[in-house]
């Protein structure tokens, strides 16, 4: 089967058109042009793994933590958990805390098979799951799809149509993991907090932390990175933004919330 790569790398790049070319990929390439993606993000990366096991794979974590730091929105989309598939571990639990805790935003999807990984500059089409077994063991393909291309606007077309209306958000749906023997109590959801803009006092509510003033002028422009100056729970001087509004101090304390 060796002549069948070169076959359809020709393929391939004879489909150009004055557009860069699809390329066919084996699995060392489909797992390269994976980091890239990550790593050459400006604005947005979305990762559609059925399967994952983010504790195993700590290049492609760390990956993710330095796209966070440079402001890309990063969402992980995963299958919903049914009788095919396994909770992830307690560590993988955390790890996904903590990658959420800086921003990522998870979401499942019942029956999910399709793997798919996209930024605004590329797109990979694959088999390649988010699996060590994946990017060590099986044989795997991919096809790099560039943001210029046709095809790309029909993956962002099957996105919307497919993923889209079935995909589920989540804050944090694991099981809670085993408390610790003398752990203290959970915290109680807060009568109030302030807003992250003017440090008024307002309902705390962490998915809206803001008074409706200030929400109606971050509404014009909807950044959810843009910083702000005050925590929404104890109100210090912090630069919060819609999607980390707490501070460190505070996060730590309403954690269990969130799980």
């Amino acid at each position: 089967m060796d002549w069948a790569i070169p076959m359809f790398e020709n393929f391939f790049r004879s489909q150009g058109n004055g557009n860069d070319p699809l390329e066919f990929l084996g699995k060392s390439d489909t797992v390269h042009r994976l980091q890239g993606l990550i790593d050459d993000a400006k604005k947005q990366v979305t990762l559609i793994s059925p399967y994952v096991s983010i504790e195993k794979l700590r290049d492609l974590e760390r990956k993710i933590r330095n796209a966070l730091d440079r402001k890309v929105d990063v969402t992980l989309i995963m299958r919903a958990e049914d009788a095919h598939t396994r909770a992830p571990t307690g560590q993988g639990k955390e790890i996904l805390l903590s990658l959420m805790s800086e921003g990522m935003r998870l979401a499942h999807v019942s029956d999910l098979h399709a793997k798919l990984y996209f930024s605004e500059r590329h797109a990979l089409i694959t088999s390649l799951n988010l699996l060590e077994s994946s990017f060590n063991n099986s044989i795997e393909i991919g096809v790099w799809v560039p943001a210029n291309r046709p095809e790309y606007a029909q993956i962002l077309k099957f996105i919307q149509d497919e993923i889209q209306p079935h995909r589920r958000d989540r804050i944090v749906r694991f099981d809670p993991l085993p408390r610790r023997k003398n752990a203290a109590p959970e915290p109680q959801q807060p009568p109030h907090g302030y807003c992250i803009r003017c440090q008024v006092d307002i309902e705390f509510d962490i998915g809206r932390p803001y008074c409706d003033k200030d929400f109606a002028t971050w509404a014009r422009y909807s950044d959810p990175h843009y910083e702000d100056k005050h925590c929404h729970h104890c109100g210090a001087a912090f630069n919060a933004t819609k999607n980390k509004p707490l501070c460190r101090s505070c996060f730590v304390t309403l954690r269990p919330l969130f799980e």
